[in-house]
């Protein structure tokens, strides 16, 4: 009896062993998919604000214009910004947005390990501030634009590479367009 136990511990050891092996091959799939299932909120809140954002043009009080959100990075300038002391009429996303649906949640990216207060996840962009989607004007090195597509002109985007893939391993980022759709960019 005593060969028989000895077997049985061996064997047990070995499937332990071989249990090891497999869950360690399997770790950088289940790291690849939880980072995979991050970008998937991400995505999901750039659409929602797309969202609130395609609500504010459409509302008559906001004459047909695109928020007044530019990404200010220091505390002071965004509390100019928030109290609306600045020369132009900046807001932060809540205050711009929160009667059309957007939280602080809905502003955070789940792969950011450090989202702003003020801002969450996403810097926005100054380009399209203040203009209506009809008039879309892009004033750009001496020259300017006028811009038919909005799917071509960026709302808001990631902070950073923030998630999985990219060239290089830098990773990617992922951007909301003035027409409410999202990409991804490496």
């Amino acid at each position: 009896m005593k060969g028989c136990t000895a077997f049985t511990i061996i064997e047990l050891l070995v499937v332990i062993a071989i249990i090891g092996m497999l869950a360690t091959l399997m770790l950088p799939a289940i790291e690849n998919s939880l980072q995979k299932g991050k970008q998937a909120k991400c995505i999901s809140n750039l659409r929602q604000i797309g969202v609130s954002v395609q609500q504010y043009v459409a509302d008559p009080d906001n004459n047909q214009q695109f928020p007044p959100i530019y990404y200010v990075s220091n505390s002071t300038t965004a509390q100019a910004a928030t109290s609306g002391t600045q020369g132009t009429n900046t807001l932060q996303p809540l205050a711009c947005l929160s009667n059309y649906g957007v939280t602080l949640a809905l502003l955070t990216c789940p792969g950011d390990a450090s989202p702003d207060p003020n801002y969450g996840s996403y810097i926005w962009s100054p380009v399209a501030q203040g203009d209506t989607p009809q008039n879309f004007v892009y004033y750009g090195r001496g020259q300017v634009f006028t811009i038919n597509n909005l799917s071509r002109v960026a709302i808001c985007y990631d902070k950073g590479y923030l998630h999985p893939g990219g060239s290089m391993g830098t990773g990617s980022f992922d951007v909301l367009r003035a027409d409410g759709h999202v990409d991804t960019k490496p």
